[in-house]
This record gives C-alpha cells, structure tokens and sequence, in this order.
C-alpha cells in the first residue's frame, strides 16, 4: 500500500474518532438512524413552573428492628438507604406490635397469614383490662426506637392508631379506654408524659381500612363511634395534631365509610384534617387511575364542605396477584405513579411498603428502592421547569433545577401496561374478593403505545460548559451509571434507547 493511500485511510480514522467525540461531548449516545423513529421527542425548557414538594412517603420503618417478620430480611439496618432517597413520611401501619395499640395476634381468622405471638410483647397497651392513666400500664419501648428511626432519617410520621394486619378486627370492647389510651400516646410523644419526647408528631391516623373485614368486623356506626371519641382526644393531647381517617379500602364505592362517614363528621363538628383512603391498581396496573381516584376524592371532599381537608393516598401499590410484573416493571410503574400525582389534587402519598426493597442481603436497594432513590434525589433540584413529550400512558418526565442554578436533572420513567390489562374487562368493573368484598375498580384503558422505545431529550441551558451523566434502571442495569460526558450550552440534545420498563436519571452540572 502507497504512503498517500495510508495517509487518507489514517486521516479517515482520525475524522471517524473527532466525529464520535463531538457527538459524545454534544450529549449524544450513538442510535442506528433505523431507531430514531421510536423515540419520544422531550424538551425542558427554561420556563420555572414550581417547586418540588415533599412527597416520596413510604412503609416500612429503618430501624434494623422493624423489618416485617414475614421475611424481608429484618435485622438490616437502612437508615443511610432512606436518608439517601429522601424518605420524607413514614406510615407506622403494619409494623407488628411496634406502634400497634393492642395486637392480638392469632385471632385473626379472615387471613391465612402467621404473625408470631411474640408480637404482641411489643405492642403499647397490652393489657386491656388496665388503666390508662397509670404509666406502668404502657409498653413505650418498641414504639419509642420505631419513632426514633423515623426522626434519626429527617422524615415524618403517620402515626396509625390502631393495629397491623393479622391482629384482632374486632372492634374496641371500650371505646373511651381505648380514646384514652390514644390520649396518653399523643402526650408521650408531643408533650414529653412518661419520660416521652416533644416530636411533635404532627399525623395521627383513626384505625386502618374499617371498610375490609380483615381489619374490622364492627358496623360503620362502631367505626363512626371510635373514629369520634379518638379524634377529639388527640385534640385534647396536642391542639395543633392533624387527625384524620377513615383510610377506606374501597375509595371507588359509595359506602358508609366514605359520605356517611363525612357526613358523621360534619354532623358532629369533628376535626377532619385529612381524608385518607388506599389503592391498589388491581386488574389494571395503571399509574393513571391514582389521579383519577385523587380527583374523584377530592371532589366529594369539596362537595361535602371538606375543602381544607386534606386528600391523602397513604397506601399503594402495584396489583398484588400480579405475579407477572419484573422489579424493573414494578419500579418504573411507582416512579411513573409519583411523577403524575405530584400535578394531582394528593397531597400526601405513601408507598406500601419500601422498606424490603432497601432491606436485602446484599445491602443494595433493588430495582425499586433505586427508583425511589432516584425520585428522592430531585430533592437537590427543587426548581421545577417545564417539560413536554412525556404522557399519561405511561412514559413520565420531571425535570428541576438546583437553586443556585449550576445543576439540572432529569428523571425519565417509561413504563408500559401489560397487554393481559389492556382493554374493557369481559365481566364488568366489580371485583369479588370470596367472604371478604366486592370492589369497585376504574375502567380499563385500551393504550396503544408509540415512540417510547427512547427519548430525544433537549434541554435550554445557559451558556457554559457541562458535565453530563446518565444512570439508568432497567431489567439489566440497578441504577448504573451507563456514561458521562461533556457538552455546551444553550442546548443539549441527548438520544438514547429506553425501553419499557427502563427509567433514566441524568445530571446536568456546570463546570
């Protein structure tokens, strides 16, 4: 071969290698031109549309303690893993005897679950026939260290008052011992009695789901009764306690727990500062009918002069029978939920439940812990700016801006509905739940899904120079940093392939 003809082949290399580094240093990852088609066009543009509010909540207490004794790897401390996610709630539902009022495991007869006996040692007021104002009747410890690993992290608590799944539904034998007992736990907590704390824990919750027999075998009138006389005395301990109930299980249905209930309320004049209610997307896994439920809740709330209430999805979560659904599915479809309630009429959501999915024995968040992580972390960019191309399909987009302006993020989720959930049910919208309800559940949606094989993302920046890094989480990668590098304002454009389930956190920082 000729020198010349060396010369202009290494040339050629030479301008193959400087074209693939511009394109790096542009933002780009390389696509074959055949993909491009299935990207989903995304921009954020320099336009502030608010500020990020607190709002990834979750079950599941960290303390090495408080991890379910069902499994899920308890004695693993996750402290550090909240912390990093940006916990901000915690529920005390479900902790087992922690933070129960009394448990009584065992007699359970409506679930086919085993909760160990010794539970009930941890449980605050053991013994029922005690009295209430006598401190030496009160188990505090397992409750106080639960407490303590919630504020240990920076988060608030809901404070169920009431008791954990597989305990005894039957209702209070005396209600007034049982709203006096409710009384001395708020003023431990938020008034220091008993050698308590000043927390001021500002959510206390009526009981847990009255409207399935698993957790309570009494009438609504018992429920109105309790939810009554437990209310005016968290007021009584602490004026300045938020209270609230009845935490439905069906929010879709018109049953007395949900008008009858507020209507108890506006009868009595009872202090209602939220409304709390639970979904689980059965037979669908649609992120989007948690905002419809928010709406259709915060309407009747409206309508019935709870205006000022507040409207709180405090357990959630995937279909549960769904055996089909991947971590990474599972992952994307929380984020994607998260991302669409933040523009919802919710103003408080909890995650049931987070902690096993940080609780594992490799001391690594799985594929949904790293997603709530990846939510929490937008924490650093609160500044929220504009964005389009995302849709309520499936496909989420949410992007801020740090304070100070020297860092931008972007969090991609896309998520897709299996196409076994696609489309009108062939026997109706009412699930029967065999000696236990029937409930109501949204209309399936008929999707048909295009351009979310990827994103074709352009950001407005400020003049300047830039470091750019994309982690992702997909079936393959657990919040991997998948590249970095260096690009130019005043746009960035990135390309990348993001099938579904696949969700795409990228920092965007100022050199």
């Amino acid at each position: 071969m000729s020198s010349n003809k060396r010369f202009v082949r290494a040339l050629f290399r030479k301008a193959l290698s400087a074209m693939a580094f511009a394109a790096m240093a542009a933002g780009y990852s390389m696509l074959h031109a055949e993909d491009a088609s299935t990207l989903r066009r995304i921009s954020v543009e320099n336009t502030v549309t608010g500020t990020l509010r607190p709002f990834n909540g979750a079950t599941g207490a960290p303390g090495a303690e408080f991890g379910e004794p069902r499994g899920n790897a308890p004695g693993i401390d996750i402290s550090e893993g909240y912390k990093k996610a940006r916990i901000d709630l915690i529920r005390t539902h479900d902790a087992f005897g922690p933070s129960d009022v009394d448990a009584h495991f065992g007699v359970n007869k409506n679930l086919p679950i085993s909760i160990p006996a010794d539970r009930d040692r941890l449980d605050i007021f053991p013994d029922m026939s005690a009295d209430p104002n006598d401190a030496k009747n009160y188990n505090f410890g397992p409750t106080d260290r639960l407490i303590a690993s919630i504020e240990a992290v920076g988060a608030e608590t809901i404070f169920r008052i009431g008791r954990s799944i597989g305990a005894d539904p039957q209702p209070p034998a005396d209600l007034d011992k049982y709203a006096n007992i409710a009384r001395h736990i708020v003023l431990h907590y938020n008034r220091g009695w008993d050698h308590g704390f000043h927390y001021r824990l500002r959510y206390w919750e009526v009981w847990n789901e009255p409207d399935f027999r698993v957790f309570w075998t009494g009438t609504p009138q018992q429920y109105y009764e309790l939810y009554e006389k437990v209310a005016r005395a968290v007021k009584s301990a602490d004026a300045s306690a938020q209270v609230g109930g009845p935490t439905i299980s069906q929010p879709l249905d018109a049953t007395p727990y949900r008008e009858g209930f507020l209507d108890f309320v506006r009868a009595k004049n009872l202090p209602l500062d939220f409304f709390a209610w639970h979904f689980y997307t059965l037979d669908s896994n649609d992120p989007k009918t948690l905002v419809d439920i928010g709406g259709q809740i915060r309407g009747i709330l409206d309508a019935k002069g709870f205006k000022s209430t507040k409207n709180v999805l405090d357990e959630w979560n995937v279909d549960l029978f769904d055996r089909d659904l991947s971590k990474a599915a599972r992952a994307a479809f929380a984020v994607t939920s998260i991302i669409y309630m933040l523009d919802s009429p919710i103003d408080l959501q909890v995650y049931y439940r987070a902690d096993p999915s940080f609780r594992t024995a490799d001391h690594t968040p799985d594929a949904i812990g790293q997603a709530l992580t990846a939510f929490g972390m937008m924490k650093d960019t609160p500044v929220l700016l504009k964005t389009t191309g995302g849709d309520d399909d499936g496909l989420a987009v949410l992007a801020g801006r740090s304070k100070d302006g020297r860092t931008l993020q972007v969090l991609i989720s896309n998520y897709q509905i299996a196409p076994k959930f696609l489309g009108p049910r062939a026997n109706g919208d009412i699930m029967h739940i065999p000696n236990i309800m029937d409930v109501t559940l949204p209309p399936r949606r008929a999707i048909s899904y295009h351009d979310n094989g990827g994103y074709d993302l352009s950001v407005d920046l400020p003049d300047g120079k830039y470091q750019v890094t994309r982690y992702r989480i997909s079936e393959d990668k657990n919040f991997a940093q998948v590249d970095q590098s260096h690009a130019s304002g005043p746009r960035l454009r990135l390309q990348a392939p993001l099938g579904a389930p696949g969700i795409e956190f990228i920092k965007i920082e100022r050199l």
